[in-house]
């Protein structure tokens, strides 16, 4: 009996172990996202980093999506796409569009 307890408590020892290993953190995905303006692609948050493409007008993009929202990025100020009534914002997206990732202006995305 005094055996048969030793190797059940091996037993949950091993299985705590197993449950305590966590697993890798699961990237962003991607959802659809349309621009309502053409808005640059930039390569950091910022209007003066580099342009690395432009996103026209209705084009769609895959745009990282998270725990059921759009993820959200903060950096430069912009006042791009009218910032919806605001006079500098600083919220970005990190989206892909035909081979090109980069941010765009948060305002621009619909």
């Amino acid at each position: 009996m005094h055996t048969r307890l030793k190797m059940l408590g091996l037993g949950l020892a091993a299985a705590t172990a197993v449950t305590l290993v966590q697993a890798p953190a699961a990237s962003a995905a991607t959802k659809t996202w349309h621009a309502q303006e053409s808005v640059r692609i930039r390569a950091k948050t910022s209007t003066s980093s580099t342009a690395l493409g432009l996103l026209p007008k209705g084009a769609a993009a895959a745009a990282e999506f998270k725990n059921g929202a759009y993820v959200m990025y903060f950096g430069g100020v912009h006042n791009a796409c009218g910032s919806k009534g605001t006079i500098a914002d600083d919220r970005w997206a990190k989206v892909t569009y035909k081979g090109i990732t980069g941010y765009v202006a948060w305002n621009c995305m619909d």
